[in-house]
């Protein structure tokens, strides 16, 4: 028993720590896979290339072996990492080293020339160095890729043929992959409208195209009601020297902020009082009397709530943040020295992003402040510091950015604030304005500038002072898509694939996507993926291994397929697959941004003008 024990932490010790065994440096393994970070049995890439290094090594009477090097959750294997598992692999001897996905790209491309005499292939993707999108060919690389317009093509055929009329494409003019898969699909689409004699439409969008006229704003709008139509009791409640003002229903739970404390002076305590005749104070029911946040539970009356500042007992210090041209104040709070406070900078403008604080002090000694690059983050202040200025620098986005714009709507005195340009995962905290006399705040509603919701999720959408984050924009377009009669959207070779999954999930009746590679188990609504068969690429090269050469997957090699077709339509779609195994279908390669419908040569298949383009194309031939 305790010599299996020490087996086990053998084997262990050298897959994680390279350290351990005495004679782990006699093993020997012809052929060595070394996974992304996944189990061999992950039912995806991982499995499929270990299965094709068992084939191929159990013919051939050869010795092979997996290494599962450690990852961070959701992490690729980092090249560190991935260099120290390619040298444990040398070191014990592998002849071949086979490396699945493309996170192996600037790890294969530094070990090549470390290790000249190994034979490495990668599998769906190109060596090239750190920091640059330039491929290498190595004389010791053999590269595996795959042919996305055959494997759009199966995906468009698939879907009409499974009884699909209404389909779109949700691409990108930055991959050129995305382009290939995007021209196969409408080719593989239009080929199964011609073969039925049906009607079909697409919907074709590279949601990046400057051809694509599609507005990503949206508007976030505060309704407002009056009173004798909301059928319950309500109350006005008056916040002095803080937010949470507004008529409220009763057993409304209100957030009350006190507003910053004047200069030389500090927070002490809430006073309240009713405003309701034969109504005790007692009954003002606040959870919190000496915090700054607090809540209030409205019941029968009317009150005011007022927050009380004391002296401060030593010198309070501003901490002023300016707008962005630093011509006024966004906001200035008085902190004593030891203590901190909040900041946050103001929204950015459409195209812009935040990017790091302008700090002035007025001692000239260097400020403490959390993380200078941070919009929403920590200041300490201290006598030696003194106050403290900070203006927001802004520079162009480099991811998308979407802008917001909140109105009042009909009911309500003034203006609501948390309009501004914002970007994923913004957490952006919006207020209503303050009802007129007679009305009451409802809710919050949102809409696009086709009046379609804009998919985000407020934290409390009845309550007036309340946040929400920031969605994914994009995925507007595929929401678009399926309001439009779309019921299956493929979005093959495009990184930002998530937005279709998640765009199904917002209806209540069945809409569908079609996976791709970058397809991740576990999403819902999925009508069928295609998929690259690792396991048949890996043992064709390890059967013909040849440096400095790629090898497509495709339809003549069996490398490419798709996960599930209705055994009614099984027959139909093995013909046309070995159609395109044999040549006896050319398809057209379409240009990343070019106009997508040169390559609609098909009777029955028409294409949505309204997602490709802004402007009508002169297609005639002189």
């Amino acid at each position: 028993m305790k010599r299996l024990i020490c087996a086990i932490m053998c084997v262990a010790l050298l897959a994680v720590t390279f350290t351990g065994c005495a004679k782990a440096k006699s093993l020997h393994y012809d052929v060595v896979l070394i996974t992304d970070g996944g189990l061999v049995t992950d039912g995806a890439y991982n499995e499929s290339a270990w299965s094709g290094v068992k084939e191929y090594c159990d013919e051939q009477g050869l010795s092979c072996r997996y290494y599962q090097p450690p990852v961070e959750e959701d992490s690729p294997v980092t090249t560190e990492t991935a260099l120290k598992y390619i040298d444990l692999a040398v070191s014990n001897g592998a002849a071949m080293i086979v490396l699945p996905t493309d996170a192996f790209e600037v790890a294969v491309y530094e070990a090549s020339s470390l290790y000249p005499q190994a034979q490495f292939i990668l599998v769906d993707g190109m060596p090239h160095p750190e920091g640059s999108d330039i491929d290498a060919f190595m004389n010791n690389v053999m590269t595996v890729d795959f042919n996305s317009l055959e494997s759009g093509f199966l995906a468009g055929y698939t879907a009409v043929i499974s009884g699909n009329t209404n389909l779109g494409y949700f691409g990108s003019i930055q991959s050129e992959t995305s382009s290939r898969y995007g021209a196969g699909f409408l080719q593989g689409a239009g080929y199964a409208a011609d073969e039925l004699g049906i009607p079909v439409r697409l919907a074709y969008a590279d949601y990046d195209s400057q051809l694509l006229d599609y507005d990503y704003s949206f508007t976030l709008t505060a309704n407002y009601d009056r009173i004798e139509n909301i059928g319950e009791d309500c109350y006005v409640v008056t916040v002095e020297n803080g937010k949470g003002s507004g008529t409220y229903t009763e057993g409304s739970n209100v957030a009350i902020t006190a507003d910053p404390a004047p200069e030389g002076k500090v927070f002490d305590h809430w006073d309240y009082k009713s405003n309701t005749d034969g109504v005790k104070d007692s009954k003002v029911n606040l959870s919190e009397t000496k915090k700054t946040e607090t809540n209030l539970l409205v019941e029968k009356c009317d009150c005011t709530i007022t927050a009380v500042y004391a002296d401060a007992p030593s010198t309070t210090y501003p901490v002023i943040v300016k707008t962005a041209d630093g011509s006024a104040d966004f906001s200035a709070q008085y902190i004593m020295a030891g203590d901190s406070c909040n900041v946050k900078a103001p929204a950015a403008e459409s195209g812009y992003v935040f990017d790091h604080w302008q700090i002035e002090t007025a001692n000239g000694a260097e400020a403490d402040i959390d993380d200078a690059y941070a919009k929403d983050t920590w200041v300490h202040i201290s006598d030696e510091v003194g106050g403290i200025t900070l203006t927001p620098v802004f520079a162009e986005s480099t991811e998308p950015t979407f802008d917001v714009t909140v109105v009042t709507g009909e009911g309500g005195n003034g203006e609501c604030t948390g309009a501004g340009s914002y970007v994923t995962d913004d957490n952006i905290e919006v207020a209503a304005a303050l009802p007129q006399e007679g009305y009451i705040f409802t809710h919050w509603s949102n809409a696009d500038a086709d009046g379609y919701g804009a998919g985000i999720s407020m934290e409390n959408e009845f309550s007036p002072y309340t946040s929400y984050t920031m969605v994914n924009r994009y995925q507007a377009v595929v929401e678009k898509m399926y309001d439009n009669g779309a019921s299956v959207v493929f979005a093959g070779g495009n990184e930002d694939i998530g937005a279709v999954s998640e765009a199904t999930k917002i209806y209540n009746y069945p809409k569908y996507a079609i996976g791709s590679e970058n397809w991740q188990q576990g999403w819902e609504n999925y009508y069928s993926v295609v998929l690259k068969d690792y396991g048949s690429a890996v043992k064709a090269c390890l059967s013909d291994y040849k440096g400095g050469y790629n090898y497509t997957g495709r339809c003549s090699n069996d490398g490419i397929y798709m996960s599930f077709v209705d055994d009614e339509n099984k027959a139909q779609y093995d013909a046309v697959y070995q159609a395109l195994a044999n040549n006896r279908i050319s398809l057209v390669n379409v240009a990343p941004g070019a106009d997508v419908r040169y390559a609609n040569n098909f009777n029955c298949l028409s294409l949505d003008y309204w997602v490709v383009i802004t402007y009508e194309f002169d297609l005639s031939v002189e």
